[in-house]
């Protein structure tokens, strides 16, 4: 692992994730729902070692038909080669795990608690629980664990947080227009994953040592707003992928967040949902992918009104989500919609 240069801490902004979140759905709306073509790649090709990872070098095979855990038959899981000749990226079949790691363990179907500010304290009946990767330390992810509870770690994948323990890791060729509102923070360039990948590997890396079991990667869905890059969604699909192969690797599993409009196209590879606002943003059919794969769908809502919130709730269970109406400061002060 990276050595890691400690700096201040400084807690994110109170609600930062949520009201940053709800700022750009209107933009997201105009321009989610028009994307459902599948992407199509020869899968016949050689693997290679890139970017000093573990990848095994592997004779030309057949992608594996995904299984319920999101991982290939065969022993393979599905990876892409982050080429930039390509905007999908190359199929090629890589090792499950890094040497000496189990593999992913699936995520329950069961209550999702959800808290990135202040201490975290996960009350009774929880089953998984969604925390910051550098908040949390070691000793508590291991009392989550003996008490049955699964441990996912947040991180933003495409952003750039100042207050982050690596944020100087970035390179500035990497980093782009300021996130609007939310001074500290910009977005990257998620093109450029041979720039990105020692940090985001330095990451799953920590996220694996500290005892989590599955990772929550934000903001990968800046193909929809003005980030100072020319990123389209193929970009995204093949950062995601890339990601979703190093975390599999590690042992991880590996969430969607938000951009439903990629449902359609990860489905099989990655593992989990966590979505904010599905029901006020008319997102709720997107995941019906996942559902019908029995992965777990974490739908988080930031209501106020009780009547919007029993018919989120409504909704969710509808769908066959976990839902629940989360504090916007994000602090652990949540309805859950199964009470």
């Amino acid at each position: 692992m990276m050595g890691m240069v400690v700096f201040r801490k400084v807690r994110m902004p109170a609600g930062k994730q949520s009201f940053k979140h709800c700022v750009r759905q209107n933009m997201r709306a105009a321009v989610r729902g028009v994307f459902r073509a599948f992407i199509a790649v020869p899968p016949m090709v050689a693997a290679m070692i890139y970017m000093g990872s573990s990848i095994a070098i592997a004779a030309p095979a057949l992608a594996g038909t995904p299984d319920k855990a999101g991982h290939a038959a065969g022993g393979l899981n599905t990876g892409f080669d982050p080429s930039p000749a390509t905007s999908r990226g190359v199929q090629w079949p890589v090792s499950r795990q890094i040497s000496g790691t189990a593999k992913p363990v699936p995520v329950p179907d069961g209550r999702f608690f959800l808290q990135l500010q202040g201490d975290v304290k996960v009350p009774a009946g929880t089953q998984v629980v969604d925390a910051d990767l550098f908040d949390v330390d070691a000793s508590q992810v291991s009392e989550w664990r003996d008490a049955g509870i699964y441990p996912i770690c947040y991180m933003s994948a495409g952003s750039v947080e100042d207050w982050r323990e690596d944020a100087a890791m970035y390179p500035k060729s990497v980093t782009g227009k300021d996130y609007e509102g939310w001074p500290g923070e910009k977005w990257l360039d998620i093109r450029q994953i041979a720039k990105l990948a020692p940090i985001i590997k330095a990451r799953l890396d920590l996220c694996r040592q500290k005892g989590f079991s599955g990772v929550d990667p934000d903001n990968i869905d800046g193909y929809l707003t003005d980030t100072g890059f020319n990123i389209s969604r193929d970009d995204a699909l093949r950062f995601v992928r890339w990601m979703a192969s190093e975390a599999h690797q590690r042992g991880l599993t590996i969430g969607q967040k938000n951009a439903p409009d990629m449902a359609a196209d990860l489905s099989s590879q990655l593992d989990f949902v966590i979505s904010e606002s599905p029901v006020t943003y008319g997102h709720v059919h997107y995941f019906a992918p996942y559902v019908a794969q029995h992965k777990p769908v974490f739908a988080i809502e930031y209501l106020t009104d009780q009547a919007d919130i029993a018919r989120f709730c409504q909704q969710a269970r509808h769908a066959g989500f976990q839902g629940i109406n989360a504090s916007p400061a994000l602090d652990g002060k949540n309805h859950y919609c199964d009470d």
